[in-house]
């Protein structure tokens, strides 16, 4: 049995590779409802949408996703999932819904945010007085 933060991360990545998978499924229904299956869509929809797979799964495990942010990137990668098999748009609606999941994860990996307290700002009136004025 692993530790808490290996299951977590394991967690994350399978969310990340969730969203990843819906844009890449979206984007095999966009494409071969136009081009038929040739080739070169398989190639072209390969290149594209499987490092964003990838990537997407990365950023999720190198993040702080958190229960309430991931249960939000569940539920907007199984909203896609069930728009690009249920509705006209569904391919276009999973594919921003893959975007949405990506931002909710991007946005969970910013560094987290400094406390902000006046001893870290320098006044005016310490840049311009005298060294002797001040102590």
């Amino acid at each position: 049995m692993g530790s808490k933060k290996t299951d977590h991360k394991a967690i994350e990545w399978a969310l990340g590779a969730f969203a990843g998978l819906v844009g890449l499924i979206a984007m095999v229904r966009l494409v071969f409802a136009t081009f038929a299956g040739s080739p070169f869509a398989w190639v072209f929809v390969l290149l594209a949408m499987v490092p964003w797979v990838i990537y997407v799964a990365w950023r999720a495990a190198h993040g702080r996703l958190r229960s309430r942010r991931a249960l939000l990137v569940l539920i907007l990668s199984l909203c896609g999932l069930i728009a690009v098999w249920f509705f006209t748009a569904g391919p276009v609606l999973a594919l921003a819904c893959s975007l949405a999941g990506f931002g909710v994860i991007w946005v969970s990996d910013w560094p987290p945010r400094r406390m902000r307290d006046e001893s870290r700002f320098v006044r005016i009136e310490e840049l311009t007085a005298e060294e002797s004025e001040l102590g």
